[in-house]
């Protein structure tokens, strides 16, 4: 799977193979796609465990998942964490 990194976060973006009759209007612009792709976005995040263990990887957890235009996607990126 390839990741684009983006600030603190990274994004894969995938073709469903399907149309907006099959999953809806794009989630970004509420139009109509011939063509649907689903963004996954994930966070990169790092912690100090008491031990004094740094542990860090990337989390799904609060990050925004969208399907719709590739186009529409790629723009609703975000650059920094919150």
């Amino acid at each position: 799977m390839d990741w684009e990194y983006h600030g603190d976060f990274r994004y894969h973006i995938s073709s469903t193979g399907d149309s907006s009759v099959r999953h809806g209007p794009c989630e970004i612009c509420g139009k109509h796609a011939a063509e649907v792709y689903f963004q996954v976005e994930e966070m990169h995040y790092r912690i100090t465990l008491a031990s004094g263990k740094i542990r860090e990887g990337y989390t799904r957890y609060g990050c925004k998942s969208y399907f719709g235009h590739y186009d529409c996607l790629v723009k609703a990126r975000r650059e920094k964490a919150v």
